[in-house]
């Protein structure tokens, strides 16, 4: 059995390791569909927004360099007026606060046509512009001075322009900084995520450097103002710098630098440009409110989308750094935006979205499969186990069957010898002779009985012939058939037969097979102890009428107590067991009880010894 137990541990230890591999595998496969197809769904959103600023950032570069102005000409138009700038309205999206040009004297106008110097209120709005300038972006102006140098850049971000990053906590973030800092490669996967991204529209914009502008016609005309000359391409000259301009039907070129972009408060942005002009340098640009930036680009992503439902969108920059949600959502990402909004990052916080698999069903199946497969195994073992211990109980008891059927018939052969011989020649010799051949007769009958016996109710082919009457006539009978052979064991059987007993169903031959068998295991076990005293009694406990052998033995062992009644168990191991017996005596008593409607049972007395008892229902009449 012990092997078998072995070999149980190691097929299931093959079986359950493979399987719980494949549970691991279909389980981490299932969740990194789940991430990858949230991610897709953040880095869609993070697009659209791309796409947004593309566009606004398409369109601001386009502008003509004279729209900065109050009055220009368009282009195009050759020798036509001057015309209103239409920065001069009131800006068609509401997140643009104003629009700038600063000039090479380093005096600063806006597309109102007031110059700062005539306005109280444009002079408060340009020195503004310029002391954040100054402040935030170390820019300086001397004069018609050139653009200096950028000083206080912000530390360097986590991750690069223009990328998506998993952010549920700061470990991740981390690690896509050591990412960007330690490999510059990019890999396959992480190519094909980027295609068709919103940031693209802008790749060729950062590659133009140069953009010359057609030479006005010869027709052009300059056009004086309070502020100074406006040439043909619409840009106001100012007067100290007029002497120096070419000819009005001289080539104009221009340089224009793409757009940059810096955050220089909490709240807002700048946008510019640098525009060389004939060797004069000039910065355009405009000025945009984060907040209600951020409120459009929201209404760009998910306005009218059903994604907004398990969304939430936080913008921050450098000036502003954001906490990871602790515990908002189930997916989090960080965007930071490409090139010129650099400064400024979103964080989406996605719940889990509907219609989307995740690896609920997967556990659920994994803990079916580990019930079912469990189970399996245990019926599986249970099974063989049984079947093995059955047919070890077999093997057992054709042994112990052998040794019963060879010591009394060994005893008979051997005082029949002696007997025809005529080698005892005492009479009371012989008595005593012709006493053990007939005791050694008896246990023989005995132990052929019960083998028969036990294997018809097997089989089912035990016939009962029921009677209905009181026990205790039956019970007195057993007791006296019983009393020599107990007294030739050195036992005394006391007998207790309550007087009135109620009428039970029973088979007399049954009764008495089972009180035979009961008093010989009591004097089988109790043979070492004293006092030698059995107690057969037949009372009347509640409704039902109790047969019971009572020994005065060392009792049985717990774990042995509740499998006394299986067929062929013994407590003790054939090759080490000191009493007699085939393991069939209490199987049979079972049995024979279960056909008479009764039931057995066995305990340990308290105060000592050993009971069987063999309840019957009581006929009520």
């Amino acid at each position: 059995m012990r092997r078998f137990r072995l070999l149980f541990v190691a097929i299931a230890l093959i079986v359950v390791v493979p399987v719980a591999l494949l549970l691991r595998r279909a389980v981490a496969s299932v969740e990194l569909e789940r991430r990858t197809r949230h991610q897709a769904v953040a880095e869609r959103i993070f697009d659209e927004m791309e796409r947004a600023l593309s566009e606004l950032l398409a369109g601001e570069e386009e502008r003509p360099f004279g729209q900065y102005s109050h009055d220009y000409i368009p282009p195009g138009e050759e020798g036509g007026a001057l015309v209103r700038s239409p920065l001069a309205e009131a800006p068609s999206l509401p997140f643009i606060i104003a629009y700038f040009q600063i000039n090479p004297d380093g005096t600063v106008q806006t597309p109102t046509g007031r110059s700062p110097e005539a306005d109280e209120k444009d002079a408060g709005a340009g020195r503004t512009i310029l002391s954040e300038l100054d402040r935030t972006a170390g820019w300086y102006f001397r004069d018609g001075a050139s653009l200096g140098v950028v000083r206080n850049r912000t530390a360097p971000a986590l991750q690069a322009p223009g990328s998506t990053v998993a952010a549920s906590n700061e470990a991740d973030l981390q690690g896509a900084k050591e990412q960007l800092q330690s490999s510059g490669a990019v890999s396959v996967f992480d190519a094909l995520r980027a295609l068709n991204k919103g940031v693209e529209q802008r790749a060729g914009r950062q590659a133009k450097t140069e953009l010359a502008f057609a030479p006005p016609s010869a027709n052009a005309r300059a056009v004086d103002t309070d502020a100074g000359t406006r040439d043909a391409g619409g840009a106001l000259v100012p007067r100290a710098d007029a002497a120096k301009q070419s000819p009005a039907n001289a080539p104009a070129r221009l340089e224009i630098a793409p757009m940059l972009g810096r955050v220089i408060d909490p709240r807002h942005v700048l946008l510019y440009r640098t525009v060389v002009r004939e060797a004069q340098t000039y910065r355009q640009g405009l000025l945009l409110d984060l907040n209600t930036l951020a409120d459009w680009l929201r209404t760009r992503a998910l306005g009218g989308n059903d994604v907004a439902s398990y969304a939430t969108v936080d913008f921050t920059n450098a000036r502003v750094p954001a906490a990871i949600p602790a515990g908002a959502a189930a997916f989090v990402y960080q965007h930071r935006f490409a090139e010129p909004f650099a400064d400024v990052s979103a964080r989406l916080a996605l719940r889990p979205l509907p219609g989307i698999g995740s690896a609920s069903y997967v556990y659920a199946l994994c803990a079916a499969v580990v019930v079912v497969g469990g189970l399996g195994l245990l019926a599986l073992y249970r099974m063989v186990s049984v079947t093995v211990t059955y047919a070890e109980r077999r093997s057992n008891f054709v042994a112990a069957v052998s040794h019963e059927l060879k010591t009394p018939l060994t005893a008979i052969r051997m005082y029949g010898e002696m007997l025809r011989d005529g080698i005892v020649p005492a009479e009371a010799k012989r008595v005593e002779y012709y006493r053990h051949i007939t005791a050694e007769s008896e246990r023989l009958t005995r132990l052929i009985n019960n083998v028969l016996e036990f294997s018809r109710l097997e089989k089912g082919t035990r016939a009962m012939a029921l009677v209905t009457a009181p026990l205790g006539s039956v019970v007195v009978e057993a007791a006296e058939l019983l009393g020599a052979h107990a007294a030739r064991a050195g036992f005394e059987l006391e007998v207790q037969v309550e007087a009135t007993l109620p009428a039970v169903r029973f088979e007399r031959d049954a009764v008495l097979q089972i009180l035979f068998n009961l008093v010989d295991n009591a004097v089988k076990y109790a043979g070492d102890n004293h006092p030698k005293r059995l107690a057969l009694s037949c009372r009347l406990v509640g409704s039902e009428v109790c047969v019971a052998v009572r020994d005065h033995g060392p009792g049985v062992t717990p774990q042995h107590v509740r499998r006394l009644f299986e067929p062929f168990y013994r407590g003790e191991s054939e090759l080490t067991r000191r009493s007699q017996g085939s393991g069939l005596g209490l199987a049979l008593v079972r049995s024979l009880a279960a056909q008479m409607g009764a039931r057995a049972a066995a305990r340990n007395v308290p105060d000592g010894g050993f009971e069987v008892e063999v309840r019957f229902p009581a006929i009520q009449t």
